[in-house]
């Protein structure tokens, strides 16, 4: 829904977040409502080109933007296992949303043992940004209440469900924002990337 001061409101994991269009334009860099632009992750992570078909060094790189810490055992797992994540992700046709995609098998990521699912969440979000959404402590604190999890192996399936619903059901909303945005960003944000910056400024206030 639009509220009558311009803001979109999402209900994500049964909670309305209320000021989502300003949230938004913060993260993007755009003028709002409360000041001038910011710089947020965005410009480092999100409109850093990505090859669609290849995990490649770039997507950890860009990855490290939003996830802080990344060791040296994160770096040698990407380089050693980058050929299976490539099988992976093209399983996953490109720019189709998670509500329309084989849902199983995203599921299925929690199910590859890597240091760090959050961080594989976040580098292969770059080569899916539609469908494969980006897990970190805030998504699972406000998820919890659905998935009755707080480690994102395990929460990963119920996590992944939840969000495909919340993209249903926030669907007008979403494709409302993205039309307004459309024309003042580098690179066209998805429904999935919205939700998970509504959820990020929501914590971050």
């Amino acid at each position: 829904m639009m509220r009558t001061d311009g803001s979109a409101a999402l209900t994500l994991g049964d909670r309305t977040l209320t000021q989502v269009t300003d949230d938004v334009r913060r993260y993007c860099g755009l003028e709002w409502s409360g000041g001038p632009p910011e710089t947020w992750a965005y410009r480092y992570f999100d409109i850093i080109e990505t090859n669609v078909g290849r995990v490649e060094p770039t997507d950890v790189v860009a990855a490290s933007a939003l996830h802080p810490g990344i060791s040296r055992e994160d770096l040698s797992w990407f380089h050693d296992n980058s050929p299976s994540l490539d099988r992976w992700i093209n399983k996953i046709p490109a720019d189709i949303p998670l509500d329309e995609v084989d849902v199983e098998h995203v599921k299925s990521l929690s199910e590859i043992e890597v240091p760090s699912l959050t961080l594989l969440s976040k580098v292969l979000h770059r080569k899916r940004p539609a469908a494969v959404p980006m897990v970190d402590r805030h998504i699972l604190d406000l998820y919890r209440p659905i998935t009755g999890e707080r480690r994102a192996k395990f929460a990963w399936p119920a996590l992944v469900e939840a969000m495909r619903n919340d993209l249903v059901a926030n669907r007008l909303a979403l494709d409302t924002m993205i039309k307004g945005l459309e024309d003042e960003i580098d690179r066209n944000l998805t429904a999935l990337r919205i939700c998970d910056i509504a959820i990020w400024m929501e914590a971050t206030r």
